[in-house]
């Protein structure tokens, strides 16, 4: 049956109340069986709308998204990271850009599901009224909710469509879908789907504070600032240099947060709403969209799946003495490969928070802004060695593009960014077929069909207003 139709046929919105993503929220819902629930009934109080946007919150750490695939191939495909000695076929598709709509990102299914859901609880806020319950609590909902959603169509449209940059996004994006109800939706252009991207945030920043559900992790809840640091980096995928600058600086200038020292720099990742982090996908082996052993962690351990490992072209980007570079970890067995150590695991190696938006990153945004031709108020080269002496990094005398794209791959690395960081700045993939041990050299031009992943099989099947992305 077409994904997208079985999203839109049963509304989720019974599932939505039984993803939780906290573990100190002991709140029980009196269940009734499903066939008595109907939409209405299940957001028609605060608690159980509450309960609802917990749930959609799940989604994010299914294995085809933040729990693994999304983030993987943004670095896998992007050059930081290869198949390693311990490889067992995993990702070799995605490594040698071989995808086909057989066998295409799994990200299509986990993000609709996440828009239904948020698209249930947006609707159900209009005109909601309870006894007790304020305007601002029913807002705080509902900008979550857009928040989400918004974050999947940005996560969509990157993996399945051309970057908007390449031309003004006149090309076709993914289908946005408003509503939850049975039909066949046509692609958008990714003009249109990055217009509903910023319209969702721009709504969510004026109804969303911080919310306060006893979560066991602040930064895995949408905040003003989330929203405002989503916008900073939708804006600079859009090339829109002025609006990414100044949502930057937002955050840059929020006493919340704080750049991590060099000195704390390896004992940060993995701790609950770390300093830098302004919103993270949580992690939790109760959770029902817990990918277990195809958690990240597993995956870049070589301890445990271990088939992904840094590439040399990374790693050779570090200097002497530079705190990231002691951010991996190699393998007796297995001398000369290096895996990364960002996803260390909380209790067991297979849970883990995953970083989606941090502060070093609106540095380096206001900073490539700046180099663009923002007028933030801050020199370029401010940005960025700001960053390097957190980092114990030696200063720089002046700074370009390339400076701030290779200071990005040291920053960002495997948080799922380099991928995108190439195609939305129109540069190829030029890998070291030195290194590649499994198969052979793959280098890929910019402009290429392949920067965008083809639609799945089962959508083009069943939904017959879907048409492939070229090439495929």
């Amino acid at each position: 049956m077409n994904k997208m139709k079985e999203i839109i046929k049963y509304l989720a919105a019974v599932l939505i109340i039984f993803g939780f993503i906290f573990t100190s929220c002991d709140d029980e819902l009196e269940q009734l069986p499903p066939e008595q629930l109907s939409n209405e009934l299940v957001l028609s109080t605060y608690d159980n709308l509450v309960l609802a946007t917990n749930g959609i919150y799940n989604l994010l750490y299914d294995a085809n998204w933040y729990g693994r695939e999304f983030t993987v191939i943004g670095d896998l495909k992007g050059g930081n990271s290869k198949s390693s000695p311990l490889n067992t076929g995993r990702f070799q598709t995605e490594y040698n850009w071989g995808n086909n709509a057989s066998s295409t990102s799994g990200l299509w299914t986990p993000a609709y599901y996440l828009i239904s859901r948020a698209n249930n609880v947006i609707n159900a806020t209009e005109g909601f009224t309870q006894t007790g319950i304020t305007e601002a609590m029913i807002g705080q909902l509902k900008g979550e909710a857009l928040f989400l959603r918004a974050l999947a169509y940005f996560d969509l449209v990157r993996m399945y469509a051309q970057p908007y940059t390449a031309d003004n996004g006149a090309s076709l994006g993914v289908p946005v879908v408003l509503v939850t109800e049975n039909g066949q939706p046509a692609r958008n252009t990714v003009a249109e789907v990055y217009a509903q991207i910023v319209a969702d945030l721009t709504t969510a920043e004026g109804i969303t504070g911080t919310a306060d559900r006893g979560q066991t992790d602040d930064a895995a809840m949408v905040t003003k600032e989330a929203i405002q640091a989503l916008l900073a980096k939708v804006y600079l995928y859009m090339g829109d240099w002025g609006n990414a600058a100044t949502y930057a600086t937002k955050l840059i200038n929020n006493p919340k947060f704080a750049l991590y020292t060099a000195a704390e720099y390896n004992s940060v990742w993995g701790v609950d709403a770390a300093s830098e982090v302004i919103f993270e996908v949580y992690g939790n082996a109760t959770q029902s969209s817990w990918p277990g052993y195809d958690e990240i962690g597993y995956i870049y351990d070589p301890d445990g799946y271990g088939d992904v490992c840094a590439t040399n072209q990374l790693l050779d980007l570090f200097e002497a003495g530079d705190v990231r570079a002691d951010l991996f970890k190699g393998h007796p067995d297995y001398s000369g490969f290096l895996w990364p150590n960002k996803y260390p695991g909380k209790d067991i190696i297979r849970v883990n928070n995953i970083p989606v938006l941090r502060l070093a990153e609106m540095y380096l945004i206001r900073c490539e802004a700046t180099l663009k031709g923002a007028s933030s108020g801050v020199p370029a080269i401010n940005d960025i060695n700001t960053i390097r002496a957190k980092r114990n990094a030696s200063a720089l005398g002046s700074v370009t593009l390339q400076n701030l794209y290779e200071e990005r791959r040291r920053e960002l690395c495997f948080e799922g960014n380099e991928l995108w960081d190439l195609s939305r700045t129109g540069r190829g993939l030029n890998r070291d077929e030195a290194e590649v041990i499994i198969a052979g050299d793959v280098d890929i031009a910019f402009p290429d069909y392949r920067w965008a992943m083809p639609i799945p099989t089962f959508e083009l099947s069943a939904n017959a207003n879907m048409v492939q992305n070229p090439g495929y």
